[in-house]
């Protein structure tokens, strides 16, 4: 089979196009400081049955990282249709449903892409595009009640476009075929699929006690737990990079709303920034340097908002649109950083798909639920939280940047562990063996041959 590695270039296209379809579907609250749901109605389990059906069809399903992209997109495609003609505006629950279908082909498209990944730049592109999807759909842009639908076909339609030339692409020979994801990160990855379904149960069980802050930290500490436990099962380097890139994407959460706030919420001010984060953190993959670029730009978010809180004493007065669209900047390229420093480790243990999809997700969402009893801050591009708030996210951000330095930390010299080796990677040369001697020993030899104590007899 041919090296991934060497095929880059000719997979850019068609994943890119793909790609865009996570605009119309992108989790809306990912990125902000909301406590786990546990509303439940009688469309409860479908709408989160599909989503991690889908999440076990992709990581079982791997090689065949094309057709994840056609399921994906053609599911997102069905959403978009949906969202703008309202064919079901009278029946709620199954609008519900082929909205959930809408996030079922986000999940297909995120770990079709990550089956083939083998570098970090792509892997960045692919959370940094969703990083960007989700900002771009807090804004006017996309959430107003003049929805712009030529928009959302036209991404809807470019991302089916991408998994057909990613079909093609295989077929004729220009691409290969994905390695399957280890048999231990295909198990994790079934059984994080599942953890949101436990989490509904527990939630029709215990509704009412949930409304205390104790009851959700303790949520939060269940949530965290496991998904400690699925990722701890892949090895204890999956656990820390994966656990340190939820980290930061929880870190950057509330900065990010910063910076839409002083940003006055244009997306003309500040997407041009996301798009500069984003660069940023494709050039830091491919000159090594990631992990150094996301810990200086946590330690800069912190910096910025710090000074910003004690210069002003207020946030009315702070609408300007270059402070706004620097921390944009910097937070996206803290979250690429540190997916791109995570994963060499992860493509070694082949467990891309799993760590960076619902492993990633689960820890961003654990770390949000321990928080949220205790900053009952919702995400709103017209409300900014109080000012303890910011002394809170300052502390978070530099313990990500320390987080960044230490758990990501990785050697130039890395020996994949035994068992997870990629088949189409080429083994490392052979370490060089010292010839046998052929001549004669020497004589001060202390141990004579046996056919020297033969001819002695």
């Amino acid at each position: 089979m041919q090296n991934v590695r060497h095929e880059p270039v000719r997979l850019w296209g068609p994943v890119a196009l793909a790609l865009l379809a996570l605009f119309n579907v992108s989790d809306h609250a990912l990125l902000s400081t909301h406590g786990a749901h546990f509303g439940v109605s009688k469309y409860s389990v479908a709408t989160l049955g599909i989503p991690a059906l889908a999440v076990i069809v992709g990581v079982w399903l791997t090689r065949h990282w094309q057709w994840l992209l056609v399921a994906g997109t053609s599911g997102a495609l069905v959403a978009s249709v949906e969202s703008q003609v309202h064919l079901f505006s009278l029946r709620p629950g199954t609008s519900g449903i082929i909205d959930s279908l809408g996030a079922a082909g986000a999940v297909l498209i995120v770990i079709g892409v990550l089956a083939v990944t083998r570098d970090a730049a792509m892997a960045v592109t692919l959370v940094g595009v969703q990083v960007l999807a989700t900002l771009f759909r807090g804004m006017d842009w996309l959430d107003s009640t003049i929805f712009p639908a030529p928009v959302v076909f036209a991404l809807a339609g470019l991302g089916v476009l991408g998994a057909v030339l990613a079909v093609h692409a295989v077929r004729t020979g220009k691409a290969p075929r994905s390695e399957p994801v280890s048999r231990r990160a295909a198990i994790s990855g079934t059984a994080a699929a599942l953890l949101p379904l436990v989490f509904l149960g527990a939630g029709i069980l215990l509704r009412q006690v949930l409304v205390l802050p104790l009851a959700r930290a303790g949520a939060g500490v269940a949530l965290l737990l496991c998904t400690a436990g699925l990722t701890l099962a892949l090895g204890r380097g999956a656990f820390l990079k994966t656990v340190t890139a939820g980290f930061v994407l929880l870190a950057v959460a509330a900065p990010l709303n910063f910076g839409l706030y002083f940003s006055v919420s244009q997306l003309g001010t500040y997407a041009p920034a996301a798009v500069v984060g984003l660069g940023a953190g494709i050039l830091a993959a491919q000159f090594g340097r990631s992990t150094v670029a996301g810990a200086a730009a946590c330690a800069a978010l912190a910096a910025v908002m710090g000074l910003v809180v004690e210069v002003t004493g207020t946030h009315a007065d702070m609408t300007h649109s270059a402070l706004g669209s620097l921390i944009v900047a910097l937070g996206v390229l803290a979250v690429t950083s540190a997916v791109a420093a995570a994963t060499p480790a992860l493509v070694d243990l082949r467990a891309l798909p799993v760590a960076l999809g619902p492993l990633l997700i689960g820890f961003a969402l654990a770390f949000r639920q321990l928080i949220q009893p205790w900053l009952a801050y919702e995400k709103s591009t017209t409300q900014f939280p109080e000012q303890y708030y910011i002394s809170v996210w300052v502390v978070l951000l530099v313990l990500a940047a320390l987080a960044l330095l230490g758990g990501l930390y990785q050697p130039w010299e890395r020996q994949p562990p035994s068992g997870f080796r990629d088949r189409g990677r080429p083994s490392p040369a052979p370490t060089a063996v010292r010839p046998r001697r052929t001549g004669p020993r020497r004589p001060w030899s202390r141990t004579p041959s046996p056919a020297r104590l033969r001819g002695s007899r």
